[in-house]
């Protein structure tokens, strides 16, 4: 059997990449943000716990987040507007230099 660099396709490393549930562009893993659903059915930037989707730092994704309808897919739960609102008020705080 011949090896990939036998037939000129040149190996590269995986690169994860996710969709923003903003803008709905796909994008490395690592330039997005992680949400995920607490308990108490609100959104908060968490790495590691549960059902989770990704948004761009960007706030033109921010608002097309909480302008959208059916996160459903992402948090297998429905996220109230007020619920995105929330969310996105506490991004536009912090300072992600």
């Amino acid at each position: 059997m011949a090896r990939l660099s036998q037939l000129g396709v040149t190996e590269h490393a995986h690169r994860a990449e996710r969709t923003c549930l903003g803008c709905g562009a796909r994008d490395d893993k690592d330039k997005l943000l992680r949400l995920a659903v607490t308990d108490q059915d609100q959104l908060r930037v968490d790495s590691y716990r549960g059902r989770g989707g990704y948004l761009h730092r960007d706030p033109s994704c921010h608002k097309a987040f909480v302008n959208r309808k059916g996160h459903y897919r992402a948090f297998h739960v429905e996220i109230s507007r007020t619920a995105k609102a929330k969310l996105i008020d506490d991004l536009a705080e912090r300072d992600w230099e």
